[in-house]
């Protein structure tokens, strides 16, 4: 290959790289947690009552798939618990309760919640109600950022003591919005998926450059040269 050949290749793939590396890093899952990963104390309520943690979306974020939810458990023998996701008034549910059971103790138990397809925006709520009379324990933090987490009832929250962390984790994928072409009305997507056909074509147009070059190249060195 030609040294002019070789630089519009070389240029070509290192686009189509970066440009495949950029959408990989918007399109990467993303743990929210407002915790230090330690807990200094534990809570736990009555039959009925909830214990909930209000987060936020990253920054320039508006809309996102919730992927899990991640419990930490400190003690106690009961396991099971109800799972709620709310929106931002800490009411609309934004997904049918779930029983999920904390089966290991001291430690971080994943509530995978993919193949729920919940989007959340903006600000959100995850919830545990209380099925067991206080129990099981869950993990407490007692570092900064506080005022994040609450107990009571759907639509009736209060902070949790000196505004402590209650260790409740949530995982996101970030989502775009594009308007369906049947129905005009918004649609949630995956980013990698809404722009996967356009990085194919820039793909695509690379190549088609790059042969090109390389056919000009052939032309140019088959040019008499004339003494």
């Amino acid at each position: 290959m030609k040294p002019f050949a070789s630089k519009v290749f070389i240029a070509s793939f290192i686009s189509a790289v970066l440009a495949l590396y950029s959408v990989h890093g918007v399109s990467t899952a993303t743990e929210i947690a407002y915790d230090d990963g330690t807990p200094e104390t534990t809570s736990s309520l009555d039959i009925g009552v909830h214990l909930a943690v209000k987060f936020s979306l990253p920054s320039g974020l508006s809309r996102a798939k919730l992927l899990m939810a991640r419990i930490y458990k400190a003690g106690r023998s009961g396991v099971n618990m109800r799972v709620h996701i709310l929106g931002g008034d800490g009411m609309t549910m934004l997904s049918v309760p779930f029983n999920f059971s904390l089966a290991v103790e001291g430690a971080w138990n994943n509530v995978d919640v993919s193949a729920r397809n919940i989007v959340v925006s903006y600000v959100f709520y995850i919830t545990l109600e209380y099925l067991l009379y206080y129990d099981p324990l869950i993990g407490r933090d007692t570092t900064n950022p506080r005022n994040r987490s609450y107990y009571g009832r759907l639509g009736s929250w209060s902070l949790v003591s000196n505004g402590e962390n209650v260790m409740i984790r949530a995982v996101v994928e970030p989502l775009i919005t594009v308007s369906s072409t049947v129905t005009g009305t918004p649609v949630a997507e995956n980013i990698l998926v809404v722009l996967a056909p356009y990085l194919f074509s820039a793909c695509a147009v690379s190549l088609i450059l790059t042969a090109l070059a390389v056919r000009r190249s052939r032309k140019i060195s088959q040019i008499p040269i004339s003494h």
